[in-house]
């Protein structure tokens, strides 16, 4: 009996010990896939399109900034480094080697390997490569349906306002 309780205790023990290697073995091969997808879907690139607005709103933002109506040589290097700063700041902070690692970690405790492997099947095909390829022109569409709809939302919205703080007052 002490022998088998002895055999029982050492194979639960390799199994302890092994099963810490296959968890990252399926970490491993999940996180593959993880990046396989970002791939297929061109994160890096939709992220950089998505920075780009931004640097083009930093730059508009010196350029209508104070000061900005006499721009000597001085002042434009003032600009300049505010740009390059903010630039450097922005990179630092959502350029995708920054935010890559959280994105996968994400991905990872939102999926298993099992729906990666569907998702990725999807974006790979024909169908997910239209979806893909025709997303810009989808939100673009969703943006000016949300904005048409903005002015009615607005005034509507200023008159409840005005009803709640009359309201109020009383």
């Amino acid at each position: 009996m002490k022998r088998w309780i002895a055999m029982l205790t050492g194979t639960l023990m390799m199994a302890l010990a092994v099963a810490p290697m296959e968890a990252r073995a399926d970490d491993a091969s999940k996180q593959a896939k993880v990046k396989e997808l970002f791939a297929v879907m061109h994160m890096d690139r939709n992220l950089d399109e998505m920075m780009q607005s931004m640097r083009m709103h930093i730059q508009m933002t010196a350029q209508n900034g104070e000061g900005t109506q006499a721009m000597t040589p001085a002042r434009k290097a003032i600009e300049q480094k505010f740009v390059n700063n903010s630039l450097q700041v922005l990179n630092q902070a959502f350029g995708w080697p920054t935010l890559e690692p959280a994105y996968v970690k994400l991905y990872m405790g939102t999926y298993t390997e099992a729906e990666l492997n569907g998702i990725l099947a999807f974006y790979k095909s024909p169908a997910g490569q239209a979806m893909l390829k025709n997303d810009p022109v989808v939100k673009n569409g969703v943006m000016q349906i949300v904005h048409s709809h903005m002015g009615e939302f607005a005034s509507r919205m200023q008159t409840l306002q005005q009803q709640y703080q009359q309201q109020m007052a009383h």
